[in-house]
């Protein structure tokens, strides 16, 4: 299983720090977060600039545009903030 962490107010949106997904992509894995975060997911079905996600502590994109998870990987989501 993949573990997604969310971190800071995705908690409360979520209703959980951690869930566990089975999935073979990233995008698969957070498919499963778009009931609780429908702009997760660009509408090319990537992973939406509106996050920072990390695969294992690394920026995702550093192995590809939509990565092979496997089991025991990490991913963290964290909410892009502006201000203005």
């Amino acid at each position: 299983m993949v573990e997604i962490t969310l971190i800071a107010n995705l908690i409360e949106k979520v209703g959980s720090e951690k869930i566990n997904v089975k999935a073979e992509k990233l995008s698969e894995a957070l498919k499963f977060l778009i009931p609780k975060l429908p702009d997760i997911l660009d509408l090319e079905g990537k992973p939406s600039g509106n996050y920072i996600f990390l695969l294992n502590g690394a920026d995702y994109r550093v192995f590809g545009d939509d990565p092979v998870v496997k089991d025991s990987d990490k991913v963290t989501i964290i909410p892009v903030s502006h201000g203005g």
